[in-house]
Order: structure tokens, then C-alpha cells, then sequence
């Protein structure tokens, strides 16, 4: 298998647990966490050892992330170790056998990455098996231990064999210096007690010896060795039990990956939402939802009639791109003791709809039909695929396109599992056929218009979507209805505004009058009310104003109360996907890009990048004095205190975590360390010398290292002994010698006419209608209602700021059709232009009434003395001047000469 390249949200989630782990060495876990997320870090139970959570939902491949990680944390969290020791915490067996076996086998992309990390020579192994590892082999080569849990997580250690006394690991302890094992005696349960002699069921006489003696288990040995923690599906182990269990282990760093976090529990780190997902083509999107208030047999009806149209659509697929995929419905059946059990169903296909019988296949805890099959093969004829509660763990096939459930999807058991199955994308690629790129869901109904937020329920509370994923994710159509063999239909069509928006079902005390706003939606049949005499039922159609929304929350009380405020919260954001220009099938404006002829006049057009004008730098990192500026070192009596840009590096922590440098400190030269400092910076992970010859590279960090020695007078053995940060200010020096001479160059060539420049629609960005990969903490979460944003849900801003108020104006203006609050860091989902230092985001791009485009950055202050900021105009002007009048760009400020937002907007509108 090939090495797998990491997903866009993927690298920025590890990128985020690099960042996090450099910062938390000079500031420690809280404040590094605070500052890099913003929220609070809780630091129980572990205390300062970090432990910090990836938010993955279902489909995100937390497997990779977490095989890829463990090179990561090495690397930005070192533990004095040679090499790695990891243990990776699974929630079952099932799972267990499946990560040992991909980690363990050649070629595999999970193998791959892990040794990418960590190097080839890695041991993955189970821990029976640790005991038959040398001492020596844990010194020489990383060690991946893959397990459950629950083999630490009791009350009684002695029922678990990892805190038994074993003389397998003999080897291990003796002979290890005292003061090494003195870190057990502060752990519970590690010493060896009275009561443990006295309740030993054989080897007493030897116990006896060792009374008041760390044990000899395999529990303490992972102790004594700090190992890094790795915790799937890591909601299942916020109990004190587990805690308990995690502590006695001793971690140096617990990295948790849940698509699911237990509040106020978990510091979420990072947290994926379901569009940066979705743009990678890891799941389908959106999950087009059919409501069936006919009966089962009608939902079972539809969903063969949609795997028939789609079929179709695959096979023209296949003969455009050679992939071949067979859709596959999942069909959920009542209970075995009800009527349309999983037999029944299966008879329903047969008998009624005439499908063959070697097409369906049962699978129940009783009838395992698929148990052997390979679904995805050429030759496998299966299509429909009966189960009950939930598939075998670890099943997967991306052939899963379609879920048909005949219980109601308000208390179906278990059907987060099979949304999960039929939201994988098949091959993790963007199909060429639209309607192969969404999943399918019939379900069946009593009422209309209640499906939705039902649906948006499990997705949020069961596979760990943020509800505002929800306005992008389901797409409410009308039943099928059409002919067999069509190709037309909402399903077929873009996703475009339902003819009927999802309703709210709300239940009230029948002795309390309804609010008048309700009373008045009822007369304009915005609202329909029953009765059957202890409560009310209020079905409210499309979205619910806030105003509605109090008088509705003020007659409930306590949890109810709660209950109903989330409920509003994600039927809203349904009902805005709904409504959103992107979802009904509106097409924004190609926005044109600053393109250049590399060769003169004749050469061929191509897009400005900033790497186009770095090829022309040629880097000499000596051509200015050498020094270092923001690196400090101070002595403290014995100690040394390392200063980085005015942090100050924590001592102990900082000495302890060096590498084997510190063990040479007498006999290492700086030829030594400027040897080891060059090859960190040249490390891929790093990406610091990227465009530096090696030999220069050596030259430049020894003059820094002779500098450092003789003109600052810091002693050679303290260099070696506070190498990282001295290495990541050496990465940041090189950064701003690159930067000067970038832009030195870039100034000459784009900004001052050395290129012929061209903005042209022939090289265009285009924003895709379900592709806009907002990470969930980014999400727009305020009162505000944007009707011309063309996605559900902008990014990145919050009720009253500056950006706010200009994306107000924005909005607001009689010439906007429709604008977007662009992404600042997505090469591919957000509009960017060219700087000499990196790619510049603006903060909105619109599409003007008259079809010219026109990008706004927003500035709250002036930028007089901010060269960067200074260059992004300069670009922006070039920009819209080398497109003939077809783009505008404006800098806008809160107040500029007496003018506020609108009227800057205005100026530049009506007098480009």
C-alpha cells in the first residue's frame, strides 16, 4: 500500500499538537493550552503532565492521525528516552487485533506513518509480550504497546495481571539505580505490602523480601518509563476508574482522539467539523433526508428505486474514471419480536419488489450472512444489506450509500453506527457524478417535517458533529415519486431549498396559554397546535425568531427547558442550511487571480505565487552579521535560565527533557553541536531550511554557535543542554533573513512593474457549493441571520466585533448578490493573493449585482507603520488594477476621514 498523504484538517490538527507541545515546554500545559484555544484547561486529574484532545468526527481517520502523532510528540514533548515508548489504549478487543494487525504489518499506511515517525525498527507488539523484550531493545528501537483499557481499569489490581509481581521482568528492575525507582513510591499501588504477602495465593516466601519494594509488573515497568499515551475513543475513559488506571502509569503525555468529548472533562485541542471533512472527500455530503409518512413499505419502496437510479449513475462513473462502486442500502428492521422483523424484510424484498434473493444479506447477532464477503468485489452481487441494532465493529464499506430505516428515526436504537457507514466516501475521492457524492437516508414517519431535526440529533449526540454542521449536512427532499429508470428528481438535482422547510415539534403544559407570536403564526399557518389534554403540541414550520423561541423556553422549566433550547438551536441551523444561496443550487462568481508570464509577452499565462518569486532569491544566510537576537541566556547560581522572544524556558523541565548531549557536556565541540542543530532544521517535520544548502546551513549555525560561545559568553556545555530552543530560534532567525530577502525581491518584480501581471478569470478560484471547510471552532455562532452569505454558516466572527460589524455592511449593501467570509489558511476552499512573505487571506470576497467581484480586508485601526499589512494593499491594488475594471479591492477601515464601513464600501463601489 502507498504511504497515505494526511488530509488538509488532518496536518493542521497535528500542526496544532506541535505548536501546542513547543509552547507548553516554555509556559507549561495550562498556559500553553489557554493561549493556543482560548478556553480553560482542566487540569484534573493529571496535574502538569499534558493531556490534550483531537475532536474527530466519525470517518476522520483517527487511526492515521494517532500513528502519525507519535513521531510528533516525540519529537516537540521528548522524554529523555532514546526512543519512544507509547501506549495505545483501544476501547475493545475488535478493535485491539485491528490496530495491532495494520501497525504491524509491511507497507500498511498506518505502519508507514508510525515508522515515518519513529523509524523503521519499531516494535508493536501486545503486552503479554513486553516481558520477552530486552532491556536492551527498548533502548535501540520504539516500542508501540496496543491494548484495552480495561486491562488497567479495576478497582482490585490484583485482578489484573499488569499489577501482578512477575520475575519476567526481572531484567527490568534489577540492577536500575534507586533513585530512578523512587518516582513508584509516589504512585498508588507500585510497592509491594504486608497485605499483599498475606493474600498471595503462591510465592510468598519471595514476596517477603521485597515488602516495601516497587513491584516487578508490567504496570510499573511502563511507569518507570513515562510512556506517551495514546487514548481511542477516549470518551469511554472519563471515569475516575480510568483515571485512577492512567495515573498509575505514570504518563509523560496522554494525546485522547474522540469524535465525542465529555464536557467540562476534555481539553479539546482541536475539533474537526464535518465540511473539513466533507472537502476532503471523507464523507458524503449532504445527507439527502426523506421523510416517509406512508408507511415502512414505502420507505423500503424508495430506497430500492434510489440504489437502482444510482446504480446507474455508477456505472456511467465507472466508464468515465474506471471506479467501480455497486450502492448498497442499509436497511434497519424492527426487532425480531415485532412485525417487520429482519426476515419479514427480506421476504418484503423478495416477494413484493421482486429484488433476488443473493442480493440481501442479514446481519444480526443470530444470522451473520455478510461473515466472509467481500463486498466491494466486482462479483459480489449483494445490494441490500438487513440488520437490527448495528453492524459486526470495525465493518466498513464505503459501498453504503443508502439508509432505510422502518422504525423511526426518533427511537431507532443504534442508528448512528449505520449513519456512519453510509457517510464514507468510497475511495476517499470526489466523485465526477454529484449525485455519488451524497448519502441517502429514507426513514419513516408519523407527521411531516420531523425527521430532520431527529436526524441532526444523532449526528451531533451520537458521531460528535457540531450541531452547526447540521445546516450543511442535511438536505430535507420530498419522497422520490418518480418512474423507475429516471435520472431527474430532487435527489438528482443540487441541493436546493425543500418545497417544505423542517418543523419543531414542541409540547407544552396544556394549562398555560400560548405565547401570542404563536397564537398569530397559527392564524398564518406558520404554526399548527393539538391537544390531548395535559399538553400541547406545537409543530412550528421553518425557523423559530429568537423572540418565539423565549415566550416558548419561559413556559418549560429545569431540564426541559434545556432540552428545548438545543432542540430550537439545531432545528435552526437545519433551517438555514435550507435556506442558504449554496444550498439552492445559486453559483458564485468566478473570482479572477493575479497571474504572470514567466518568459516575457509570449510565455504562458500562470498563477503568482509567492514561491514564483522566491525561485529567482538565491539565500545567503551570512550576508549579515551573525547574532541572535531574542535568545538569552542568564546563570542563576548553578543554573541556567534560557529566555526565548522573552519567554522564559521552565527550569527542570527544560534540562530534563534534553537529548544525549547533555550526557557528553565535557567533550562535546561546537562542530558537534551545530552538526546536531543543522539536522534538526533540516528534519521534513520542520521544513526550516527548506531552500539552504546543507554545507551552507553547517557554515551559518556554527558562526551562530562561535557567536553565541565567544561574544555572548554563554559556556559551550549550556548551549548543548538547552538545544531545542535554541534550535527553534534558529528556525525563526532563518525565517527572517528569508523574509528580507523575499521581500527585496518581490517588491522589485510585483510591485514595481519587473512582471507583466494579468488578473484573469482563465486562472480563477471558484467557491464550490458544499465546500467550505470551516474548522468548529470557527463557526459563526451568533443571533445575527446573514440572508446573503452564500454559505449556511461564515466563519470566524462574533456578535458586535469589528469584522462583524463590516460583514453587517456587507450584507447589508443594495449592490452585494452575495458575499463569503473567506477562509484564512485553506489553499484550496479560500481566495488568496501573493505577499513576499506568505499567501494573503482577505477577509470577504463578493459578488457584485453587475458581476464584478469585489474583496474587501478589513483593518480596525490604521496600518501606518505595518509593513505587512501596507504590502496586502499594495497587492490588492495591483490586483484590481490589472483586471480591467472587473475586480475592486478595498481596504476598509472602521473609520477612515469622517466614513464609516458602508460609506468606504460605497466609494469604492461606485467610483472604482
Amino acid at each position: 500500500m502507498a504511504l497515505l498523504t494526511l488530509k488538509r484538517y488532518q496536518e493542521q490538527a497535528l500542526q496544532a499538537l506541535d505548536k501546542y507541545l513547543r509552547a507548553a515546554q516554555l509556559t507549561g500545559p495550562r498556559l500553553a493550552f489557554e493561549a493556543q484555544t482560548g478556553f480553560g484547561y482542566n487540569t484534573e486529574p493529571f496535574g502538569e503532565t499534558p493531556c490534550v484532545c483531537l475532536r474527530i468526527p466519525t470517518g476522520g481517520g483517527k487511526t492515521l492521525m494517532a500513528a502519525e502523532a507519535i513521531g510528533r510528540m516525540a519529537r516537540e514533548w521528548p522524554t529523555g528516552l532514546a526512543q519512544p515508548l507509547v501506549l495505545w489504549l483501544v476501547p475493545s478487543d475488535t478493535i485491539r487485533s485491528q490496530t495491532l494487525k495494520a501497525l504491524r504489518t509491511a507497507g500498511h499506511p498506518f505502519r508507514q506513518a508510525l515508522a515515518q515517525g519513529v523509524g523503521d525498527d519499531v516494535r508493536v507488539c501486545e503486552l503479554d509480550e513486553l516481558a520477552t523484550l530486552s532491556p536492551q531493545d527498548y533502548a535501540q528501537r520504539a516500542v508501540v504497546v496496543v491494548a484495552t483499557i480495561q486491562s488497567f481499569r479495576v478497582e482490585d489490581t490484583d485482578q489484573r495481571n499488569v499489577y501482578s509481581f512477575s520475575e519476567k521482568f526481572e531484567p527490568h528492575f534489577k540492577g536500575m539505580p534507586a533513585p530512578r525507582l523512587q518516582v513508584l513510591n509516589e504512585l498508588p499501588d507500585a510497592v509491594v505490602t504486608p497485605e499483599d504477602v498475606t493474600s498471595a495465593k503462591a510465592g510468598r516466601e519471595m514476596l517477603e523480601r521485597f515488602v516495601g519494594q516497587p513491584r516487578w509488573s508490567l504496570a510499573n515497568w511502563l511507569a518507570l518509563h513515562q510512556p506517551y499515551v495514546i487514548v481511542d475513543e477516549a470518551h469511554n475513559t472519563k471515569t475516575e476508574r480510568s483515571f485512577e488506571a492512567l495515573k498509575r502509569l505514570n504518563p509523560s503525555l496522554i494525546l485522547e482522539l474522540t469524535a465525542t468529548p465529555v464536557p467540562k472533562r476534555t481539553n479539546v485541542l482541536f475539533h474537526v467539523s464535518a465540511q473539513q471533512l466533507q472537502a476532503e472527500d471523507m464523507i458524503k455530503m449532504p445527507i439527502a433526508l426523506i421523510e416517509h409518512t406512508r408507511g415502512w413499505q414505502a420507505a423500503v419502496f424508495d430506497a430500492v428505486q434510489n440504489q437502482r437510479l444510482l446504480e446507474a449513475e455508477a456505472q456511467q462513473e465507472e466508464a468515465a474514471t474506471g471506479d467501480y462502486i455497486r450502492p448498497i442500502v442499509l436497511l434497519q428492521a424492527q426487532n425480531s419480536t415485532e412485525p417487520v422483523n429482519a426476515d419479514a424484510l427480506r421476504q418484503h424484498l423478495v416477494d413484493q419488489l421482486h429484488i433476488p434473493e443473493d442480493q440481501i444479506k442479514i446481519a444480526t447477532g443470530t444470522q451473520r450472512e455478510l461473515d466472509g464477503l467481500d463486498l466491494s468485489a466486482r462479483d459480489c452481487p449483494v445490494r441490500y444489506v438487513i440488520t437490527v441494532q448495528a453492524l459486526r465493529e470495525g465493518w466498513d464499506c464505503p459501498f453504503a450509500y443508502i439508509l432505510c430505516s422502518v422504525q423511526s428515526i426518533r427511537s431507532a436504537a443504534a442508528i448512528e453506527q449505520l449513519l456512519g457507514r453510509v457517510l464514507r466516501m468510497p475511495y476517499a475521492k470526489k466523485r465526477s457524478r454529484p449525485a455519488l457524492n451524497k448519502a441517502y437516508a429514507h426513514v419513516t414517519e408519523s407527521e411531516t417535517g420531523l425527521a430532520a431535526n431527529a436526524l441532526a440529533d444523532r449526528l451531533i449526540d451520537g458521531m460528535g458533529f457540531d450541531p452547526l454542521d447540521m445546516s450543511s449536512m442535511i438536505a430535507p427532499q420530498l419522497p422520490l415519486g418518480w418512474a423507475e429508470g429516471q435520472c431527474d428528481g430532487p435527489l438528482f438535482d443540487a441541493v436546493r431549498t425543500p418545497p417544505a422547510l423542517p418543523s419543531l415539534q414542541v409540547d407544552v403544559p396544556a394549562d398555560k396559554p400560548l405565547p401570542a407570536q404563536v397564537q398569530a403564526a397559527v392564524e398564518q399557518g406558520q404554526a399548527s397546535v393539538s391537544t390531548d389534554g395535559t399538553r400541547q403540541r406545537v409543530q412550528w414550520h421553518g425557523a423559530v425568531p429568537d423572540a418565539v423561541a423565549q415566550e416558548l423556553t419561559a413556559l418549560l422549566r429545569g431540564k426541559q427547558k434545556e432540552q428545548l433550547n438545543q432542540s430550537i438551536e439545531r432545528h435552526n441551523a437545519v433551517v438555514q442550511g435550507a435556506l442558504a444561496p449554496s444550498n439552492r443550487g445559486e453559483v458564485f462568481a468566478v473570482v479572477p487571480r493575479l497571474a504572470y508570464r514567466p518568459s516575457g509577452a509570449q510565455g504562458e499565462l500562470q498563477l503568482l505565487e509567492r514561491e514564483s518569486v522566491t525561485e529567482e532569491l538565491d539565500l545567503n544566510l551570512l550576508a549579515e552579521p551573525v547574532s541572535l537576537p531574542g535568545f538569552n541566556m542568564v546563570e542563576q547560581g548553578t543554573l541556567w535560565e534560557v529566555y526565548l522572544d522573552g519567554t522564559r524556558l521552565r527550569v527542570g523541565k527544560g534540562d530534563g527533557q534534553q537529548l544525549p548531549l547533555d550526557a557528553v557536556s565535557t567533550t562535546i565541540n561546537e562542530e558537534d553541536l551545530a552538526r546536531w542543530l543543522a539536522a534538526e532544521l533540516q528534519h521534513p517535520s520542520r521544513n526550516a531550511a527548506r531552500d539552504v544548502l546543507p554545507a551552507h546551513l553547517r557554515a551559518f549555525v556554527l558562526a551562530t554557535v562561535r557567536h553565541l560561545v565567544n561574544d555572548q559568553r554563554i559556556p559551550l556545555a549550556q548551549l548543548a543542554r538547552h538545544q531545542y530552543p535554541l534550535m527553534q530560534k534558529l528556525a525563526l532567525r532563518i525565517e527572517e533573513l528569508r523574509d528580507k530577502a523575499a521581500k527585496a525581491t518581490f517588491t522589485q518584480l510585483v510591485l514595481d512593474g519587473g512582471w507583466a501581471l494579468e488578473t484573469t478569470p482563465e486562472i480563477g478560484f471558484v467557491f464550490e457549493a458544499n465546500r467550505y471547510p470551516v474548522p468548529a471552532n470557527k463557526l459563526y455562532r451568533g443571533k445575527f441571520k446573514f440572508s446573503k452569505h452564500y454559505y449556511p454558516v461564515p466563519a470566524d466572527l462574533e456578535d458586535g466585533g469589528e469584522e462583524w460589524r463590516c460583514a453587517l455592511a456587507i450584507d447589508e449593501h443594495p449592490k452585494v448578490k452575495r458575499w463569503v467570509r473567506n477562509l484564512d489558511s485553506d489553499p484550496v476552499a479560500g481566495f488568496w493573493m501573493p505577499t513576499s512573505s506568505t499567501r494573503f487571506y482577505p477577509d470577504f470576497v463578493c459578488e457584485l449585482t453587475d458581476g464584478r467581484v469585489l474583496v474587501v480586508e478589513y483593518k480596525g485601526g490604521h496600518i501606518s507603520g505595518m509593513a505587512k499589512e501596507i504590502e496586502k494593499g499594495e497587492v490588492g491594488k495591483v490586483w484590481a488594477e490589472s483586471s480591467g475594471g472587473k475586480a475592486l479591492f478595498a481596504m476598509v477601515f472602521k473609520n477612515l476621514d469622517g466614513r464609516n464601513v458602508g460609506q468606504q464600501l460605497d466609494a469604492v463601489i461606485n467610483n472604482p
